[in-house]
């Protein structure tokens, strides 16, 4: 097999655990999502069993403990329980803290995450910029939803509806977002849970309302407010999805850095409490585990009987299972992206070649001109401008031309103005449709351009000629290539627990929509965190037509959107319908959803992999809540199927991203024809017969269950499918090469097994540590690192705690690998210390296993094992 992987140096680290510090808790209640870039030194939330055992249990564990602090407390029926966090306990202290854990009262401990703030594509417009009615209007993407049809036909604008946001905040004063704060505007709920200081390590500043005043030089992207104007905003030219909804705003990010996620826990309940008819959070994380806190308080509260709708993520470019937490929660309607069909762009000239060329900058105002040079040394490579060391001097005062890859924009441009370039072109990796570069605070100029433009200015300037860039204000409508198919960005299914997420999708490639007035109040950005609201309008234009009648619960409404999703093709003019993976359902028709009165539940079928019969068959029940007879004939409309893997070149890390083919699963239906009656139901059962390649591929195979109406004026409906051919449990955890133990934290050595390693027990030595380099390839319900002694084969502790719901590595550079060090303290091996203790003088090694996907930790078989060489404690 293959390795997957070449470490990057120095940008590998995804996770450092000494186990000299408390940085993981080691007791049979703690659910880690070992989710490594996230995770929080220390930091845990306790879930308690009632919400009346938190004052008393808040209590004894402070008076306990003299250095553990509590951050938040939640006395909910939803959720009771308090965050906390450790600082270097001592043997007493630990004692103690596990007694407290032992309690009856305590449910689960979770460790606490750093939830990134949403990774997105900013185009903010400068405020003396014109642009006209019209071109707004062709920006608005109300026509690929039919929501352009809920508002003229229906007459339905969501009024009375009130969606709960959690976010950055919001700019009520905006005129399009109705101007102020509270009873009777348009913002009427919320509260500030955080700050405008709070970047996600220091203390919240809970309190007042949740207005977005972080001003431009703070870097703030005003994610909020352009979320709250693609569900309610209004004015005389904008028109977001409910212009008539009142909005709820909680808001959970700073003017810059992340959130912890117990502000994430907070504003979920305070929404919850709130009354809010539904919830729209466009943030989370990578992993594709559903055990995260937040996730499952998002569950609970869609159980309760209240939709909650999440953004998938911006992962697509990561490969297969990168849609990411809390959307992977149960019942929560996880939302992927589509590009919108119009772009707003501005255009530059340029002297040398004779091109026009669209461009979309990074921070709104005026550009100065320039000459243009070669970035990178090694233009067109996936690392251009990734290291200083590339980059050629003769960018000094002038604009560097790079591609798109790898590092992010603010890397490239730091590394490009370090050498003295005044200004960044970057161009498109796929597809010659120019783009914003998130690039805000490097204090050059940044601009983003298309694949095809960006290659022809590099062969001209290769060939010697000199090229000077003149940038225009004038903005121009431009159609998009990929216009109402699945974005680039948008993260691909399945869940890890082969759940069929996304559920559907939205627009969210370039969205025109509000933004604070700091910012020049109007601009773009894309993501599914622009698809998310989208969604959640739509939801809410929804709940408003079904008037004083009883709600149905949130699976069923989900359902109704999955029905009637549009199929996108992967590619514009090709007759491939794409994965389900990527979309779903579809893209909400949402006039059709409001309207039509056949019903299919379930709306997706996950057959799972080919491990067993259990899941290769399925039952739907179509169901007539009109008041006419309906026909239809039942076909299995198959997608691409989604190539997860290239073994020969990268064995079984992911592609990134993914590959398609054509292999094509064939189904057995019950019946290909029905007529249904009014009011009447009928089922009509799914068999998979999965297509015939190598079970070593695992292959992606999905499709549609296409119910096509043989009756005038009545809508088909689908039903998306996948599966998997050959079995999870058999996919490797360790990439080949890995684990293995170095002298550094970023994995550039590697001791060989047969070299006995010393570690002095003396905290002062520069060899009083060793460190365990891993890469998961495929995510593993546990990881366990135990010591050995090296006579006995006895297990004396463990070297790393438990680790539950281990996500994959990707190959992007800060994720690429784990890395534990190991001092020589370890933890017991059954859970009965919360704290390391130091071994004895000895030899010993480590023996890491992690448990394959679906697999049964009892037998042997189902894990990855590695040992290492000798370690001589002294």
């Amino acid at each position: 097999m293959k390795s997957s992987i070449t470490f990057v140096p120095l940008l590998t680290v995804a996770a450092l655990c000494l186990q000299g510090s408390v940085e993981a808790l080691n007791h049979h209640k703690f659910k880690p999502n070992h989710d490594a870039t996230t995770l929080l030194k220390g930091r845990y939330i306790v879930e308690l069993n009632h919400h009346n055992t938190l004052p008393n249990f808040v209590q004894t564990f402070s008076q306990s403990l003299d250095n553990a602090h509590v951050h938040e407390q939640f006395s909910h029926p939803i959720f009771s329980g308090m965050s906390f966090s450790l600082n270097g306990p001592s043997d007493a202290d630990a004692e103690k803290l596990h007694s407290l854990l032992d309690s009856d009262d305590v449910v689960a401990i979770y460790p606490s995450r750093a939830v990134q703030r949403p990774s997105i594509q900013a185009q903010p417009l400068a405020a003396d910029v014109p642009y006209s009615a019209e071109q707004i209007q062709q920006m608005m993407p109300h026509s690929l939803t039919q929501v352009d049809r809920v508002h003229s036909e229906l007459g339905n604008t969501g009024k009375g509806i009130v969606v709960g946001v959690i976010d950055s905040g919001v700019d009520y004063l905006h005129p399009a977002l109705g101007g102020g704060f509270g009873k009777g505007f348009k913002v009427a709920l919320g509260e500030d849970l955080v700050g405008d200081a709070y970047n996600g390590t220091n203390a919240p500043k809970r309190g007042g309302p949740p207005l977005d005043n972080c001003g431009a030089s703070t870097g703030a992207e005003g994610h909020g407010t352009h979320v709250s104007g693609i569900i309610a905003g209004h004015n005389a030219n904008f028109t977001g999805v409910a212009p008539d909804a009142t909005l709820g705003m909680w808001r959970v990010f700073g003017c810059t850095g992340t959130a912890t996620d117990d502000v994430i826990v907070r504003a979920l309940l305070a929404a919850s409490d709130a009354g809010c008819d539904l919830l729209s959070l466009s943030l989370g994380d990578l992993s594709g585990w559903s055990e995260t806190a937040d996730a499952i308080v998002a569950a609970r509260i869609v159980a309760k009987g209240t939709p909650v709708i999440i953004a998938a993520g911006n992962a697509g470019a990561d490969g297969a299972f990168t849609v990411g937490t809390p959307s992977t929660g149960p019942g929560v309607f996880s939302v992927a992206s589509y590009d919108n069909v119009n772009n707003l762009v501005n255009k530059f000239t340029t002297t040398g070649v004779d091109m026009k060329i669209e461009y979309v900058p990074a921070a709104p105002g005026a550009i100065p001109s320039g000459e243009l040079a070669i970035g990178d040394n090694n233009i067109g490579s996936t690392v251009d401008a990734c290291s200083p060391s590339t980059i050629p001097d003769t960018v000094k005062g002038k604009y560097a031309l790079v591609k798109r890859g790898s590092c992010t924009f603010v890397e490239k441009g730091t590394n490009l103005k370090s050498k003295g370039a005044i200004g960044m072109v970057v161009y498109n990796n796929a597809g010659n449709t120019a783009f914003g570069p998130s690039a805000g605070g490097v204090g050059i100029g940044i601009v983003g351009i298309g694949q095809g433009d960006g290659e022809a200015l590099a062969a001209a300037l290769k060939k010697g000629t000199k090229i000077t860039i003149t940038f225009g204000s004038e903005l121009f409508v431009v159609p998009v290539t990929s216009g109402k198919t699945v974005s680039s960005f948008s993260s691909v299914g399945a869940s890890y627990e082969l759940e069929l997420k996304p559920n559907a999708g939205g627009p969210g490639g370039y969205i025109f929509s509000t933004l604070p007035r700091y910012l020049g109040s109007w601009g773009l950005m894309s993501g599914t965190s622009m698809a998310t609201p989208y969604v959640s309008g739509s939801v809410a234009l929804y709940l408003k037509s079904l008037g004083k009648a009883k709600r149905p619960n949130p699976a069923y409404i989900e359902e109704v959107f999955q029905n009637y999703g549009y199929q996108a093709p992967a590619v514009n003019g090709d007759s491939h319908i794409d994965t389900p993976l990527r979309q779903g359902a579809g893209l909400i028709q949402v006039y059709d959803a409001l309207t039509q009165h056949i019903h299919v539940s379930p709306a997706q079928i996950s057959f799972n992999d080919t491990s067993s019969n259990k899941y290769k068959s399925h039952t739907l029940t179509l169901t007539n809540n009109g008041n006419t007879t309906v026909a239809y004939a039942i076909s299995n409309n198959v997608s691409l199927a989604v190539v997860p893997y290239n073994l020969a070149k990268f064995g079984y890390g992911y592609q990134s991203p993914i590959n398609y083919s054509t292999d094509a699963a064939s189904l057995r239906l019950s019946k290909k024809t029905i007529k249904v009656a009014a009011g009447k139901s009928v089922k009509i059962n799914v068999k998979v017969s999965p297509p015939k390649t190598d079970p070593k591929e695992h292959i992606m195979y999905g499709g549609y269950v296409q119910f096509k109406a043989t009756t005038p004026s009545t809508p088909d409906v689908t039903v998306p499918y996948f599966g998997i051919v050959g079995r999870q449990k058999d996919l490797p955890i360790f990439d080949e090469g890995t684990p293995f133990l170095s002298n550094d934290a970023q994995g550039d050595s590697t001791i060989p097994n047969n070299q006995t390693i010393i570690i002095h027990s003396n905290a002062n030595s520069n060899d009083s540590a060793v460190y365990i380099i891993t890469r998961f390839v495929t995510p593993s319900p546990l990881f366990q690192a135990h010591v050995l002694d090296a006579k006995s084969g006895k297990v004396v502790g463990a070297a790393v705690p438990d680790q539950p719901f281990t996500p994959r590595n990707t190959f992007k550079p800060d994720n690429q690998i784990d890395v534990f060090g190991f001092d020589g303290t370890v933890y017991s091996a059954t859970g009965s210390q919360a704290k390391a203790k130091p071994l004895p003088k000895g030899t010993y090694v480590l023996k890491l296993q992690a448990l394959h996907m679906f697999g049964n930790p009892k037998k042997t078989s189902d894990w990855d094992s590695w040992t290492s060489g000798k370690i001589q404690i002294q």
